[in-house]
C-alpha cells in the first residue's frame, strides 16, 4: 500500500536527505504564506438569536394574586427544563407575570421482577423510574389569556411531558347577584 507519510521513526533514523526535504518543504510553506492575517472574530449574532441563549425574561407581578399553577412531569430532566423555558418565554410574550422554575421533589419508584419463572426464583432484576417535576406560577392575569396560554402549551407539548393546570378565577360579590 502506498503511503504519503513515512512510518513513525525517531529523528536519528531519518536519513539526512529526508530531513532536508522536510525542512525545505516547511520553509517553502512559510515563504509562500500571504501577509494577510486570519480573521478569527466570531460572526455577528443577531439580537433575536442571542436572546435564545439567555435566561427567559420575566414581568414583575403587580398585585401578587396567583391565577394559575402549572405542574409539569417528565422522565427526562433536560427536556422538562427546556419546556419550562419555552413556557416562560410564551408567558412573557403574552404579558403574563410568571414565576421562575420551581423544582419539586423527584419521585423515585423501585420494583423487582423475577428474570425467569419456576426454578430460577433467586435470579431477579431491579428497576427504578425517576419522575421529575416542575412548577410555574402565573400571577395577575386575565383568565382568558391564561386559557389561551394553556391551550398553546398543550398544543406544542413534546411527547413524554405531562401537564396539570390549576386555575383560579376571582369575581366580585356584585357579579354573583
Amino acid at each position: 500500500m502506498f503511503s504519503l507519510r513515512p512510518a513513525a521513526r525517531s529523528a536519528s533514523q531519518l536519513s539526512i536527505a529526508s530531513r532536508i526535504q522536510v525542512r525545505s518543504f516547511s520553509n517553502a510553506l512559510v515563504r509562500n504564506k500571504e501577509a494577510e492575517p486570519l480573521d478569527l472574530t466570531p460572526p455577528e449574532v443577531s439580537k433575536l438569536s442571542a436572546e435564545a441563549f439567555e435566561a427567559p425574561q420575566r414581568l414583575p407581578a403587580t398585585h401578587g394574586i396567583t391565577v394559575c399553577n402549572l405542574h409539569m412531569r417528565g422522565y427526562l430532566p433536560q427536556q422538562l427544563d427546556f419546556y419550562c423555558d419555552f413556557a416562560q418565554r410564551a408567558a412573557y410574550h403574552l404579558g403574563m407575570p410568571c414565576s421562575g422554575i420551581v423544582r419539586l421533589p423527584t419521585q423515585t419508584s423501585h420494583w423487582t421482577v423475577i428474570r425467569s419463572p419456576f426454578v430460577h426464583k433467586k435470579s431477579q432484576e431491579n428497576f427504578e423510574r425517576k419522575t421529575h417535576k416542575r412548577l410555574l406560577q402565573i400571577k395577575d392575569t386575565h383568565p382568558d389569556v391564561v386559557q389561551r396560554w394553556l391551550q398553546y402549551l398543550t398544543m406544542n407539548a413534546p411527547a413524554g411531558i405531562g401537564l396539570r393546570a390549576t386555575t383560579w378565577e376571582f369575581e366580585s360579590p356584585k357579579d354573583k347577584q
